[in-house]
């Protein structure tokens, strides 16, 4: 049976589509999946800084008279397209921290680049300096396994190792699936001091820390001081945007190196930075995360069995064409002649 050409073409629109499923799910959808320009999250924790040492003079509180100070957070990170270009997108964050009286005891404005198809952090491409591993966020479609998170103080990575999958809840969207990483960190040198504290003390100092005059060291002379810091951290992420949606709990603890030189490290812990993230803030992040679900099931579901079911459908017409029968004509019946009788 001889095709039509509108046939062939049906089926070669068909097959077209059919091979065009796989290749959009699996090539083309993961273009789409990048860090995009229109983030605008602010997160609120609450928390506490705890002074083991008096800041002004560096001496010791004594044990049970530490000074807790309450601590509301905001964090807000915002997207800066101004800045970013076709393979990283630049990322503001801007860190308060302020006492019950409204005071700021800690502040910061910095600017990440994160490569877009994988969320790590990028050299260069306007930010303000050269970061590694993650920080904002993790990878669209985060995986159970460690990442290397971002340590700003210590100008290095440390693990966040897969914990466990759980759920959280949004004001509109209930048990979103998420994934808790857990940091577990040691004391690692600080490139800087911590805010407020010196990079060195005088020797006379050094022997009121630690308790004892006759430490052979010059009074006036001026000694330079190891500060460290240990991070202890659970963050929860949500897989499909990668995006940190919670931080139920974040410790930092503050040491200075008290030993003298050749001496094992003498650790003496300064302060305490603890803090979590309010459960308002988390439902709020969560519905901002749970609202590009929509267009993330449009590129990677839905799409593809459209053009796979379109497809199959245009491939069965082409192959079984709808057919006219045509009409029977009906041959009127020949009149029958009786033969001629005999005599």
């Amino acid at each position: 049976m001889k095709r039509s050409g509108a046939t062939i073409a049906t089926v070669v629109v068909g097959l077209i589509l059919i091979v065009l499923a796989p290749v959009w799910r699996w090539v083309v959808a993961p273009q789409f999946m990048k860090v995009p320009d229109n983030i605008d999250i602010a997160s609120i924790y609450k928390g506490s800084l705890t002074l083991y040492v008096d800041p002004q003079n560096m001496t010791i509180y004594p044990k049970g008279k530490e000074v807790s100070i309450p601590l509301a957070i905001t964090r807000r990170n915002t997207s800066k397209p101004g800045k970013s270009d076709s393979t990283a997108a630049v990322i503001k964050e801007r860190l308060e921290a302020r006492d019950p009286a409204g005071n700021t005891m800690i502040e910061w404005t910095r600017y990440y680049a994160l490569d877009r198809k994988n969320s790590q952090n990028v050299a260069g491409h306007n930010s303000d300096t050269d970061r590694q591993g993650y920080y904002i966020m993790l990878p669209m479609g985060a995986k159970k396994t460690t990442y290397q998170m971002w340590d700003e103080d210590l100008k290095n990575t440390g693990g966040a190792k897969f914990f466990k999958v759980d759920t959280r809840q949004g004001e509109k969207h209930k048990d979103v699936k998420v994934f808790v990483f857990k940091v577990t960190g040691t004391a690692e040198p600080m490139v800087k001091p911590p805010i407020g504290l010196p990079a060195t003390l005088p020797g006379k100092t050094i022997k009121v820390i630690l308790d004892d005059p006759n430490i052979a060291l010059p009074d006036e002379t001026m000694f330079p001081i190891e500060y460290l810091k240990k991070t202890e951290a659970t963050l929860v992420a949500e897989p499909r945007t990668g995006a940190l949606v919670d931080i139920p709990m974040y410790r930092e603890e503050y040491y200075a190196n008290a030993a003298l030189p050749g001496q094992n490290p003498n650790l003496l812990l300064l302060a305490v930075l603890d803090y979590k993230q309010t459960a308002a803030s988390v439902s709020k992040v969560v519905d901002d995360s749970a609202g590009y679900f929509g267009l993330l099931d449009l590129v990677t579901v839905w799409l593809p069995v459209i053009f796979l079911v379109v497809g199959l459908i245009l491939l069965l017409i082409g192959i079984f064409p709808g057919r006219k029968r045509a009409a029977r004509v009906v041959e009127p019946e020949a009149e029958k002649t009786e033969p001629p009788r005999s005599g």
